[in-house]
């Protein structure tokens, strides 16, 4: 059954109709949501949050609407990631190692050596403090397109702001990593 039929079931209260949607649209809703938030349990919570909303406001989708209901849950997700990490600010919690925020290097293929891994760590521990400092709209903005591989037109209708805003919050996250991670790459020059 096409999506516009699913949706048009879905609106009359049909629940398999819903969970076929949901089951269309979960995977990627949480991976976005989890590289944003680096938390499973808060990354599930936004996961919830965002279809329970989503379910709420079906009688509002146009289907015109620029992306399909695919973009639409994305937006609906990412302003929920947002609203999260906001509440998160408040407690001053960090992505932390091990949730995964950065994904691993790729495997060589050389097997496990204990030096590689340990610097593998400390590499993407130096990546995750740099993403940390970014503010949360560009750390959306940045893990939308570099992570999940939205364009930029899709962002913007995700979040509501011109391609403009989303090109500067792009250019300013990636120079904001960029000196960041130059830094940490020149104390550790001067400590050897």
């Amino acid at each position: 059954m096409d999506e516009h039929n699913l949706i048009r079931l879905a609106r009359a209260g049909d629940a398999t109709a819903w969970r076929s949607l949901f089951d269309t649209h979960h995977r990627r809703v949480f991976a976005t949501a989890y590289r944003f938030l680096a938390n499973q349990a808060d990354a599930e919570d936004v996961l919830q949050e965002t279809f329970v909303r989503a379910y709420r406001s079906l009688d509002g989708f146009d289907s015109s609407y620029a992306g399909g209901f695919a973009a639409w849950i994305g937006r609906i997700g990412a302003n929920c990631s947002l609203d999260a990490i906001r509440r998160k600010k408040k407690t001053r919690d960090t992505l932390s190692l091990e949730d995964g925020a950065v994904p691993p290097p790729p495997d060589s293929g050389h097997g496990t050596d204990p030096e590689r891994s340990t610097g593998n760590r400390e590499i993407r521990a130096r990546i995750e403090n740099a993403l940390n400092r970014l503010t949360p709209k560009q750390r959306l903005i940045f893990i939308l397109r570099h992570y999940e591989g939205y364009t930029t037109r899709e962002i913007a209708g995700m979040i509501d702001v011109t391609e403009g805003s989303v090109k500067t919050h792009l250019f300013r996250a990636v120079g904001a990593l960029r000196k960041s991670l130059r830094r940490v790459a020149l104390e550790d020059r001067y400590e050897m």
